[in-house]
C-alpha cells in the first residue's frame, strides 16, 4: 500500500508532465510582422528590421503571417522577384492594409512591397517556415547574410486565406491526447 506523501508526489510529477506537453504542443500562431514597427518602410540605417525581425521568431506549417500597412501594399513573390524587388509577377498580391498569409508548406516564403522605391529601401522579408519535426539548420551561402534564412528550398504556391489548415490544429491535439490519456488512467488506477 502507497502511502499518502508518495501518492501526492506522483500526482504532482504527473500534473507537471501534463502541464510540460501542453505548453510545448501549442497550436498555430499569428505573428505580426515587424511588431510594432509593422510593414513599412525602414529607416535608412535600419534596412535588416525584417530579416532581424524573421530570425528572432520561429515559424512552422500553419502559422500565419499579419500584414498591418497603410498605403503600400504586400507581395509575395518567387526568390528571383525578392532579389530584384520585381514586382511584375507576383504570386499574391494585396493592398488592403490587413492582410494575413498562411504558411502552408516548409520552406522559403519571399515577401516585397509592391509600392515603387519600397523593396530597393528594405521593405522585403523572407520567411522559412520549418518541418514538424525538423531541427537541424543549414545556411544557404549563395544569400547575403543580412537576409539569409537557415535553410533553402525551391518555392511553391501558397496563399493569403481567411480560413487556417485545420489538420495543424487537429494533429497538436491529438499528440496531447496521446500523452494525457495513458498519465489519466494512471490516476485514476491510484485513486
Amino acid at each position: 500500500m502507497t502511502s499518502p506523501l508518495s501518492r501526492c508526489s506522483l500526482m504532482i510529477t504527473v500534473l507537471l508532465c501534463i502541464s510540460a506537453v501542453m505548453v510545448t504542443s501549442e497550436g498555430p500562431r499569428v505573428f505580426k510582422v515587424g511588431d510594432e514597427f509593422q510593414w513599412r518602410v525602414p529607416l535608412q540605417n535600419d534596412t535588416s528590421v525584417y530579416s532581424h525581425w524573421a530570425s528572432t521568431n520561429r515559424f512552422h506549417i500553419g502559422d500565419s503571417l499579419t500584414f498591418v500597412y497603410d498605403k503600400d501594399s504586400v507581395m509575395e513573390v518567387d526568390k528571383s522577384g525578392f532579389y530584384h524587388c520585381d514586382a511584375s509577377d507576383p504570386i499574391t498580391a494585396f493592398d488592403n492594409g490587413n492582410s494575413t498569409f498562411f504558411l502552408d508548406r516548409p520552406g522559403l516564403f519571399y515577401f516585397i512591397s509592391g509600392s515603387d522605391g519600397h523593396c530597393t529601401s528594405g521593405q522585403r522579408l523572407i520567411v522559412e517556415v520549418m518541418h514538424i519535426h525538423h531541427h537541424q539548420h543549414h545556411h544557404d551561402a549563395s544569400l547575403p547574410p543580412a537576409m539569409s534564412p537557415l535553410s533553402a528550398s525551391s518555392p511553391s504556391a501558397s496563399g493569403f486565406d481567411s480560413d487556417p489548415d485545420p489538420s495543424s490544429s487537429a494533429a497538436s491535439s491529438s499528440q496531447l491526447a496521446s500523452f494525457v490519456l495513458p498519465f489519466a488512467a494512471l490516476l485514476i488506477a491510484l485513486f
